[in-house]
């Protein structure tokens, strides 16, 4: 076993019961356990790492991690939704919806956001992405591929394809109304359903699932209804953006 000591400016520890602020403070840890916090540790050390003017402490939470940014600076304007692209046309709707990224393309922007959300600080994840820019909603293969990134970074994640049942759509007289497809969405829950079975708790626990129905205004009755019934079988949460 390998014994870590790390010294930083502040450390922020607990004694199990409240947290602590130390300055010029130290924590050991050996292997995947912390065995001291406090100062002058007297115990082998193998390994000393001095963080300098640095904050060390537990590892914070991000519950709206954002996972893809360049669809944002898609949206960058000062206009209402429709004239943005942010509500899909009803031509585009009714010619077929693609997928503007490439499978490339979205394994980079999980793996960046990932190791931007480890340079901040942030060791446990739930993300949100942007559905405007996709045929219909997420898929089972990304979020696999994005559960082998978080364990090559070491990045506890929640995942699961998001699904939904419609969307609204914009006509060419600037009427907008809901646009319905829930077979569809339907499939997605039986995806999201069987990402969580097959990946919840893998990779030592660090990929944990969650259903998440996007958005409100485009999950039927019945598609809320059976998440709910899905997520009290599986035991897992549910974000509904």
């Amino acid at each position: 076993m390998t014994t870590t000591l790390v010294r930083a400016r502040w450390v922020i520890a607990s004694d199990g019961a409240n947290h602590h602020i130390l300055q010029d403070g130290e924590v050991a840890f050996r292997d995947e356990r912390i065995i001291f916090t406090g100062h002058n540790y007297t115990g082998p050390v193998d390994r000393l790492i001095d963080a300098g003017n640095a904050v060390v402490g537990p590892g914070f939470i991000d519950l709206d991690a954002l996972f893809d940014l360049d669809s944002t600076v898609l949206g960058f304007d000062n206009h209402p939704g429709w004239k943005k692209a942010r509500v899909w046309a009803s031509d585009y709707v009714a010619h077929g919806p693609r997928d503007v990224y490439t499978e490339a393309e979205e394994d980079f922007q999980h793996e960046y956001a990932m190791a931007h959300l480890l340079l901040n600080g942030i060791t446990t994840a739930l993300p949100i992405r942007s559905i405007l820019y996709r045929a219909w909603a997420e898929t089972y293969d990304e979020n696999a591929r994005a559960a082998e990134a978080a364990a090559r970074l070491g990045i506890r994640m929640y995942l699961g394809p998001s699904y939904r049942t419609g969307l609204p759509m914009v006509h060419p007289d600037e009427r907008i109304s809901m646009h319905w497809d829930e077979p569809r969405g339907l499939q997605g829950l039986e995806d999201a359903v069987r990402f969580v079975e097959d990946f919840d708790g893998a990779h030592n626990g660090l990929v944990r699932g969650f259903l998440q129905p996007d958005r409100i205004e485009g999950c039927t009755t019945t598609l809320l209804t059976r998440t709910a019934e899905a997520a009290e079988r599986l035991n897992c949460p549910v974000r509904l953006h």
